[in-house]
C-alpha cells in the first residue's frame, strides 16, 4: 500500500485509480509557505502512467492516460505516446501533467522570463521558450504532455516526498522533446512572473509550498491559482 501522510481516505493501492491533486477553491488568496511558482496550463489535467515491463499487444512500453474524472484519453495520436515513450527514463512512472497546444504553438516565440530579477539559483531549467501561435492561425498546433509532477517512479511511491524534490526528481525522469515538456518553476516575488505568464498566454500562476506533499483526488490548502483579475 502506498504511504498514508495524514488522515485523508487511504490511497488507493491501483495506481490507475489516482486522481490529480487540486488546489482547495478560495475567493481570498492564502499565504503559501516558501513557495513555487508555475505557469497556469490549460488543456486537459491527467495522470499519465508508463511500465516498460507491462506487456502490450504492440510490444511497446505501456502507456495509460487518464483525465481529472478518472475517463482513459485514447485519441493523443501514436506520435505523442512515440515520443512519451521515448522521454521517460524510467521503468514505470506516474506523472501528473496537462495535454495542451501551449507548448507547441508557432510560429510567434515569447519568453517567459519576467522583466524583474528573481532568484533563480536552485531551478533548473527556469526560462523556457513559450511558444504562442497568432489567434488567425488556421491550422490547429499538435497536442503536447507537459510534466508537471511526479506520483511513482521504478515502483516508489513520492507522496511523502517534498515538492521541490519529486521536480528535481521529474526533471531527471523525462528528456524533454518538442511534445514532451517539463513545466518550468521559480520563486516568489509573484507579480512579476504573473504579468510575463500572462502576457505569454497563460491563465495565470499556481502557486504550491515547496514542501507540499501529494495526495490523490484530494483538495490541498497548500497549492492556490493566481490570476491577473484577482490581483488587479
Amino acid at each position: 500500500m502506498p504511504a498514508q501522510t495524514d488522515a485523508h481516505a487511504p490511497i488507493p493501492a491501483d495506481a490507475r485509480e489516482w486522481r490529480p491533486q487540486r488546489p482547495l477553491a478560495s475567493r481570498r488568496p492564502r499565504a503559501i509557505t516558501n513557495a513555487l511558482l508555475e505557469p497556469l496550463w490549460d488543456g486537459d489535467h491527467v495522470l499519465l502512467h508508463f511500465d516498460v515491463e507491462r506487456p502490450t499487444h504492440d510490444g511497446e512500453s505501456w502507456v495509460l492516460i487518464v483525465d481529472d474524472l478518472g475517463a482513459e484519453i485514447e485519441d493523443v495520436g501514436a506520435e505523442l505516446l512515440a515520443d512519451v515513450r521515448r522521454a521517460i527514463r524510467a521503468g514505470d512512472a506516474v506523472i501528473d501533467g496537462f495535454l495542451t497546444r501551449q507548448a507547441t504553438r508557432s510560429p510567434e516565440t515569447v519568453s517567459t522570463a519576467p522583466v524583474a530579477k528573481t532568484k533563480v539559483s536552485l531551478m533548473h531549467g527556469l526560462i523556457v521558450e513559450a511558444n504562442l501561435a497568432p489567434l488567425e492561425q488556421a491550422e490547429p498546433t499538435p497536442i503536447a504532455f507537459v510534466a508537471v509532477d511526479l506520483l511513482r517512479v521504478d515502483g516508489q511511491d513520492l507522496f511523502d516526498v517534498p515538492l521541490l524534490e519529486r521536480k528535481r526528481i521529474l526533471e531527471s525522469v523525462i528528456a524533454p522533446s518538442d511534445r514532451v515538456r517539463v513545466s518550468p518553476y521559480t520563486q516568489p516575488p509573484l507579480n512579476p512572473w504573473l504579468r510575463a505568464w500572462t502576457a505569454a498566454g497563460f491563465r495565470g500562476v499556481m502557486l504550491k509550498a515547496a514542501n507540499s506533499r501529494y495526495w490523490p483526488d484530494h483538495d490541498t490548502e497548500e497549492w492556490q491559482e493566481a490570476t491577473a483579475a484577482a490581483h488587479r
